[in-house]
């Protein structure tokens, strides 16, 4: 081959051009991501591109409705009209109006006694009597002093005159007449004592007979005729039963709660099926004892003379009454004495309504209301902190008053 004759090789091929890294991890990544949609999202897409036959066969279904809320279940009160009242109880025992213990002021021995127990008798009624022969000697000795005394004052005076006219003519000097008016003086003095001796004897003799201070009877005689007493004798006691009353205690904690004139009902086991009634007349100003307690009367009119003192007394003092009257649970009322309020229900509608009252009087129990409830609504008795204006409930149980 001649010099200057090129040869032509073919030329030699060139190496594959790598792939740039970041362009591979990018596409790995969109691969990746685009199958885990896949994954996740087949429960979704599929059964609607594809329902399964049950799913085809099933007729289309409505939106579901909202759920209400659950009712408030409650117990209620039928609201009524009752006589109501509250009142305290006591145990106590009957005594009479006037009870006086009988004696004599004087010693002596009992002559007679006009009157038994249970005997009624009136006033100035001579009770028991004592012997009276000692004490009508010393009178009849006084009354006889008592004349001597005067018949000496007589003459003494009698004397006085003649010597005041033998003074005036100068016949006596005045010595002998001052003399003579000492001595009507002297007389004077002996009659005033025999006039005092014969007041004492009659005194005697009018103690000597025990007369009756009222109307009355004899409670009790504790002597019998012929017995020697002395002023300490307790003869027995005198009442008056024409009205009575029954003593009873009261307990520290409710003697803010008793008042004068208050009424109150007293059941004895001798007539158990007679109320008698009284009004509370005395309360004693002082709490004594061990108990700490004061002591009341009641007094009852007693005109037939059935209650007799020393009954037993089963007391009822009516603290507050009022007939006719709206009455509720105590548990139904809420807040306090400036905003006392009951939650009522509409037995339509089932709502609760806030509802102000105004409380006439409470007692454990029951409440009287003066304002705000009418006879027969219903008002809540539970489910206090449930309930509001406008909450829905449910009625499982409804109350009604037994007073």
């Amino acid at each position: 081959m001649p010099e200057d004759t090129f040869s032509v090789l073919p030329p030699e091929p060139l190496p594959p051009a790598k792939p740039k890294r970041g362009k591979i991890l990018a596409w790995a990544l969109i691969i990746l991501m685009a199958g885990a949609s896949a994954y996740f999202t087949r429960d979704y897409y599929l059964p609607k591109l594809f329902p399964a036959k049950a799913d085809r066969e099933k007729p289309p279904t409505a939106e579901k409705a909202p759920k209400e809320e659950p009712k408030v279940p409650i117990k209620t009160f039928k609201v009524g009209r009752f006589n109501y009242e509250d009142s305290l109880n006591a145990l106590g025992t009957i005594k009479g109006a006037i009870e006086f213990k009988l004696s004599f002021e004087i010693p002596g021995v009992i002559n007679s006694i006009n009157y038994r127990e249970g005997e009624r008798y009136e006033e100035g009624a001579l009770l028991v009597s004592l012997k009276q022969d000692d004490v009508l000697l010393r009178l009849q000795k006084s009354q006889a002093q008592l004349k001597k005394a005067e018949t000496s004052v007589a003459l003494a005076k009698e004397k006085l005159n003649e010597h005041e006219k033998l003074f005036e003519i100068g016949a006596i000097p005045k010595t002998t007449l001052d003399k003579v008016k000492l001595e009507v003086e002297s007389a004077e003095y002996d009659l005033e004592a025999a006039q005092l001796e014969v007041k004492a004897n009659e005194s005697v003799l009018e103690k000597s007979n025990l007369y009756a201070p009222t109307d009355g009877m004899i409670g009790e005689l504790l002597v019998e005729e012929g017995e020697n007493i002395t002023p300490n004798t307790l003869l027995g006691s005198h009442v008056q039963v024409d009205y009575v009353e029954a003593e009873f205690g009261i307990v520290e904690r409710d003697v803010s709660r008793i008042q004068l004139g208050l009424k109150a009902r007293i059941y004895v086991d001798a007539y158990p099926d007679k109320v008698f009634e009284g009004v509370v007349d005395n309360i004693q100003p002082i709490v004594t004892g061990t108990s700490r307690t004061a002591t009341a009367r009641i007094r009852i009119e007693n005109p037939e003379g059935q209650l007799l003192p020393g009954m037993f007394a089963r007391i009822r003092i009516v603290l507050f009454s009022k007939q006719n009257t709206i009455v509720v649970p105590t548990e139904a009322v809420q807040g306090g004495e400036d905003d006392t309020w009951i939650f009522a229900v509409d037995e339509v509608t089932e709502l609760i309504s806030k509802r102000p009252i105004q409380v006439g009087y409470e007692r454990p129990d029951y409440v009287q209301v003066d304002v705000g409830l009418e006879e027969g609504e219903l008002v809540a008795m539970s489910g206090f902190d449930r309930l509001e204006e406008g909450t829905k409930v449910r009625v499982i149980e409804k109350q009604e008053a037994e007073l």
